[in-house]
């Protein structure tokens, strides 16, 4: 059974809290275009990304897709341990349960179900089959977020490049 540690649930706390202002208009603002694109190299490939600048923190968001059904938003985060999803998406996809993992936080410790993603997408990059983390994302103060890509996942690429001015993740090609 996995433990979640501690810091990669008060990391999807405060994301989770973030997120809630980023549907909204408030002070919010895209990253700027920039003039010029960096080039894509033959040797990586790149998901796009929403940056979102609110109350001076930076958010980026992945569009995934998890069995044809998406893009579903997903936070980018490389200081979570394990990638997230919310528990109406794994409902309503019919997500195979995989067993629990214990999960600690500021409000004590539980049990949370993991489930089995297959084939799931970032962008049009193919992600690697795994396990993620069932967790109640809903309502209106979580900003319709439906997930975290944390760096479970990100690390089986090797290197990753966040390019929050261009609003890209770069990805090596495989």
């Amino acid at each position: 059974m996995r433990t979640v540690h501690l810091r990669a649930v008060a990391v999807l706390v405060m994301l989770i809290t973030l997120a809630a202002g980023c549907s909204g208009t408030g002070d919010e603002r895209r990253s700027p275009s920039p003039s010029h694109q960096s080039p894509v190299s033959a040797t990586e490939r790149t998901v796009p990304l929403q940056v979102v600048h609110r109350g001076g923190r930076v958010l980026a968001f992945v569009p995934i897709t998890i069995d044809g059904h998406g893009p579903l938003l997903f936070a980018l985060d490389t200081g979570a341990s394990d990638s997230v999803v919310d528990k109406g998406v794994a409902s309503t996809l019919n997500l195979h349960q995989a067993g629990h993992v214990d999960i600690s936080g500021v409000v004590g410790q539980r049990s949370v179900p993991l489930v089995k993603v297959g084939h799931w997408d970032a962008g049009s990059v193919r992600l690697p089959s795994d396990t993620l983390a069932v967790i109640d994302l809903a309502g209106p103060e979580r900003g319709g977020l439906q997930g975290l890509l944390g760096s479970d996942v990100l690390s089986k690429f090797g290197t990753v490049t966040v390019d929050y001015r261009a609003e890209k993740l770069r990805l090596p090609a495989r």
